[in-house]
Formats: structure tokens, C-alpha cells, sequence
């Protein structure tokens, strides 16, 4: 070997281990951060006494008797309910069929009003009225990835979630201060009500908030307590931390609450239906499709496209029987049954955390066309068999 050739290969070898050792810097660097960010994953105090404990301000919706927690002081002789779905992005559809709705000139003051993932924030505002229906079509029309999460890479695999939803938290904060718990708490001292779902993730069961109760004041702090049910209901969980709450004011022992889609994707619970009023109505926006197929795209023979589409399916179907139950409740107590979805022959976001402004504006366009529309409302699920039917009584 000649000593040019020598010093040329010196010079190659010398290179190549430095960048191996450039980039095994960094491989530890990184490790380094991921075991960092894993130790700081220890979750707030808990005990099994308090994991299904049923929090102070929720429905015991596994009680013999709701009515302790869910009475209204109203004396009218008509009742309307309003049920929101989830559905991430999809929810500018909801929008749109809310400012369409105040638009046409029939959308009712509600007295129940029901919100569950993307549905809670939504609700909240709903229950408040039209006076909230522009505030509504900029939260749903002009979102950005960026505006609800944060994206933690690599460090996420070894965290409690894939996302930071700390621009999320900060929108709610926006939105929710005082002045609207106050609104909340006026209205439900006129016997209207606020039903916000969440999943009590320690113990597997739903946990359904009344939501003017926390309005009311008995927490510490209302305001924050207020923010945090409806961070939790938006929490999907791997994606976005779950959110510790105590389930009674005094107590530092907290339970793991997430996505109240997780149990049910719209909030028809049975208790809803128990108003004595002659005339009884419930209005479900479903943000999603409750189509027979989805055939967009085949799944590519990868882990994650089939782990997604098994996921999508799962909760497709558990949407669609969680409306069917509607259904047949509204129909056994006498309730007017009016349903709202996302056409089939819409294409709704195929992730729903994908917050694209051009396609929810468009979205929000098709909720608002069919709410000025002459007949947008639907009296049954689609696709209903003969025996699946239930007689109107009303």
C-alpha cells in the first residue's frame, strides 16, 4: 500500500468512526431523554377505595335511583334534549348544524343538554345558547394540528401519551373562565342541565358530570375543575394523557379520567328520558357517518393501517348500537326521536385528529345546508329491520 493511498484510507476510517461515534452520541443522548421523560411518569396518588368511587358532582348512574342527582325544577309541559357526538375534526359538522339551526329560526332552548369527546366543549357552548354559535364556527372551522397538540416524537413512545395537548388545554382556558360558570350556574338553578361524559380509566366504568353542579362552586376551584372534565372527555387515550381528577373535594387521591367516547361515543343515557312532560324530544348530531361500508381505501397489509381500521370499526359499531339504544329509549318513553349524521356520501377526516381547516370549513358547510334544509331530521336509525322497529307511542 502506498503511503498516499495510506493516508487517504487513514483518513476514511478516521471519518467513518468518528460519525459512528456522532451517532452514538446521539443514540444515548436520546435514550438518555426518553429515560428521563419515563421517570417523570409517575402518575398523582391513588388508592382502590377511591378508583370507582362515582365523583361528587357525577350521576350514580349504577343506582336503583337517579332522581337525587338529575331532577329538574322546571314545571313545563314540553322537554327537548340535545345529544352530541365525538368524532375529533369531524365535529365542525355539529357546528354547522347548530349556526344553521339558530339560522332557520327552530332551534329550541334545550333543557338537557349531552356532550361526549369533541361533543363536550361543543355542548357546554350549546347550552349556552345561540349567543355562543360564533364562537362555536371559529373552533371548529379554522383549527390546526398545532392549535390542539404538540407532536412529542420519539419521547412520546416512552411517556403516557404520543401528544401534549397543552394548546388544547389553553383553548378550553380561553373559553371557560368565570363569567361562563356563572351562565352555567344560572341556568341550572332554572332546572335546565349539562351532561358531560368522561371514562374513569382506573376502574373501567363511564362517569357522567353534571356539569352545573361543578358550575355551582363547591370545588376549591370550579373554574379549573369545570376545564378539566372537558380536557378529559377530549383526552383519546395513548394520544393525549389522561387527566387526574379527585373525585371529592378534600382529597389528594385522584382518579385517571379520559375520552367519554371510549364508553359511549353520544350520551343517551336511560336517566335523560325520565321527565313526566307531556311532550318529550331528543336531537341527536351525530358528528361521523352511520354508513353500512367504509370502503375509502383497502388496508395495506402494515400493523399500524390494520390496527387503525380495526379500531375505526370497533368504535363504528359501537356509535351505531349506542344509537339504536337512543332510539329505543326515546320510543319507550313516549320521546320524539330525531336524528342528524354526516352523509354517506361525505367524506368525513380519516383520522380524527387531523384538524384541517380547508375540509372542516367544508364540513361545517354540509352541517349547515342540511340545517336550513326543509326536513333535515331523521325519525329513525338507517337501515332499521322490521323486528328492530319500535311502535311510536307519540
Amino acid at each position: 500500500m502506498s503511503l498516499l493511498t495510506g493516508l487517504k484510507w487513514r483518513m476514511v476510517e478516521n471519518g467513518f468512526i468518528g460519525f459512528m461515534r456522532e451517532q452514538i452520541s446521539r443514540a444515548l443522548l436520546l435514550f438518555v431523554i426518553c429515560i428521563s421523560v419515563a421517570a417523570c411518569n409517575i402518575r398523582p396518588k391513588e388508592s382502590i377505595q377511591i378508583r370507582s368511587l362515582t365523583p361528587t358532582e357525577a350521576v350514580d348512574i349504577y343506582a336503583a335511583d337517579t332522581s337525587v342527582s338529575t331532577k329538574t325544577v322546571t314545571n313545563s309541559s314540553y322537554t327537548s334534549i340535545l345529544a352530541l357526538s365525538g368524532g375529533g375534526a369531524d365535529g365542525a359538522f355539529g357546528a354547522g348544524i347548530l349556526n344553521g339551526w339558530t339560522k332557520k329560526g327552530t332551534r329550541p332552548k334545550f333543557d338537557i343538554v349531552t356532550g361526549v369527546s369533541t361533543g363536550a366543549l361543543m355542548a357546554a357552548m350549546a347550552f349556552l345558547g345561540p349567543q355562543y354559535d360564533n364562537a362555536i364556527r371559529e373552533l371548529y372551522t379554522t383549527q390546526t394540528n398545532d392549535k390542539i397538540f404538540r407532536n412529542k416524537g420519539f419521547a412520546g413512545y416512552f411517556s403516557d401519551s404520543l401528544y401534549d395537548y397543552t394548546p388544547l388545554k389553553k383553548q378550553i382556558q380561553s373559553i371557560v373562565n368565570r363569567s361562563f360558570l356563572d351562565k352555567v350556574a344560572a341556568e341550572h338553578a332554572k332546572g335546565r342541565r349539562l351532561y358531560i361524559a368522561t371514562t374513569n380509566l382506573d376502574a373501567g366504568t363511564q362517569v357522567i358530570w353534571n356539569m352545573g353542579e361543578i358550575a355551582n362552586g363547591n370545588r376549591h376551584n370550579a373554574v379549573l375543575m369545570f376545564q378539566k372534565v372537558l380536557r378529559a372527555s377530549a383526552a383519546i387515550p395513548g394520544y393525549f394523557k389522561p387527566v387526574y381528577i379527585k373525585p371529592v373535594k378534600g382529597v389528594q387521591l385522584r382518579q385517571a379520567h379520559v375520552d367519554g367516547g371510549l364508553k359511549e361515543p353520544i350520551l343517551v343515557s336511560s336517566f335523560l328520558f325520565a321527565s313526566k312532560a307531556k311532550k318529550k324530544q331528543i336531537f341527536l348530531i351525530v358528528n361521523g357517518r352511520l354508513n353500512q361500508f367504509e370502503l375509502e381505501s383497502a388496508v395495506k397489509p402494515e400493523l399500524a393501517d390494520i390496527a387503525r381500521k380495526s379500531i375505526t370499526e370497533l368504535t363504528r359499531s359501537l356509535l351505531s348500537t349506542k344509537v339504536y339504544q337512543g332510539y329505543v329509549r326515546a320510543r319507550n318513553s313516549n320521546t320524539r326521536f330525531n336524528l342528524i349524521a354526516i352523509p354517506d356520501n361525505v367524506t368525513p377526516s380519516k383520522e380524527a385528529l387531523d384538524f384541517d381547516p380547508k375540509r372542516m370549513r367544508k364540513l361545517y358547510d354540509v352541517g349547515y345546508r342540511i340545517a336550513t334544509s326543509s326536513s333535515p331530521w331523521k325519525s329513525e336509525p338507517p337501515r332499521l329491520q322490521a323486528n328492530d322497529r319500535i311502535a311510536r307511542a307519540n
